[in-house]
């Protein structure tokens, strides 16, 4: 890469700005698109526009923020058995739920 810093300095590092493409993922205004990440660690907040499916997830379970109405031992799903979620709809609002492979129950307190 070309050392586009003026006289007098040896070496930069390329900046990541608007339009740079990382193995596919494309940097917009402080957004990262198109990315598949193994790992990741965000400092500050994050925010997800994921509207169907796990907020967060890992190979077994995930955690869901719904805006459809839960009714526990009523309301099914296909999320797996282990996952959280709440709702933000007036039927279940306030309320945890775990999925035990099918159903949203309230969770088991030991």
């Amino acid at each position: 890469m070309a050392n586009t810093k003026p006289v007098g300095v040896a070496f930069s590092d390329p900046e990541l700005v608007s339009g740079t493409t990382i193995t596919g993922a494309a940097i917009s205004g402080g957004t990262i698109s198109g990315a598949t990440l193994t790992t990741a660690t965000v400092s500050g907040t994050f925010t997800s526009t994921a509207t169907t499916g796990a907020v967060v997830a890992n190979a077994t379970a995930g955690l869901y923020f719904l805006t459809s109405a839960i009714t526990a031992g009523v309301t099914t799903t296909t999320a797996p058995a282990g996952s959280l979620a709440t709702t933000t709809n007036a039927t279940g609002a306030g309320k945890l739920f775990t999925s035990v492979g099918g159903k949203w129950e309230y969770p088991v307190v030991a």
